[in-house]
């Protein structure tokens, strides 16, 4: 199991992969650990791409030409899921030019964040999300320090019944609310759970 330590050296060597010649990147790697997902049995890989400054950047082709460099490697060598959040500047519109670029989402774990007060903004806030990613659905949904987590769970509910999502997940960060957060995992079922 990779320690928080490892993970990031990991992250930061995937970042320098835009700058490397393709011969140099071997197809014979090993491949990519996997983990399973207890609510459905899914396995996704351990490892996936975050996008808060990565991506967070000007609408600039030269920019743009690497980071879909950066997605076409992490794709190749059994990269799935790319977390990002309306909170991190252009990173969700950047991500939907590279998809659509790379034409490529039959890999992808899409997960993202709702981090709004009240329904219909948080509802608003996906529609976006959505159409920035330029997708019809996200695989994950996260309501981000939860933030209004109880209207945006019935929401995120009637999603996944709907299909428009696969997985609802909730967040804390910084060591905040974690005895909310216990209640709430006691009290309803997520899929995902991230906590600092």
């Amino acid at each position: 199991m990779l320690d928080r330590r490892q993970l990031l050296k990991s992250l930061a060597a995937l970042l320098t992969l835009g700058a490397m010649p393709d011969k140099l990147l071997s197809s014979t790697q090993s491949p990519m650990l996997n983990r399973t997902i207890p609510s459905s049995r899914e396995s996704i890989p351990i490892i996936g791409m975050g996008s808060w400054l990565t991506f967070d950047i000007a609408y600039d082709e030269e920019a743009m030409a690497q980071r879909v460099k950066i997605l076409q490697h992490f794709f190749a060598h059994g990269g799935q899921l790319i977390d990002s959040s309306p909170m991190y500047g252009n990173s969700e519109k950047v991500i939907g030019r590279c998809l659509e670029i790379l034409n490529n989402d039959q890999d992808l774990f899409s997960a993202t964040k709702v981090w709004m007060w009240g329904k219909d903004a948080g509802i608003a806030q996906m529609e976006d999300s959505l159409a920035k990613w330029q997708l019809n659905r996200f695989k994950l949904m996260q309501i981000h320090n939860m933030l209004d987590w109880r209207d945006h769970l019935e929401t995120l509910k009637q999603w996944k019944q709907q299909g428009r999502i696969d997985y609802i997940g909730i967040t804390t960060s910084h060591g905040r609310r974690h005895n909310e957060l216990e209640k709430a995992l006691k009290d309803e079922q997520f899929d995902f759970v991230q906590f600092t």
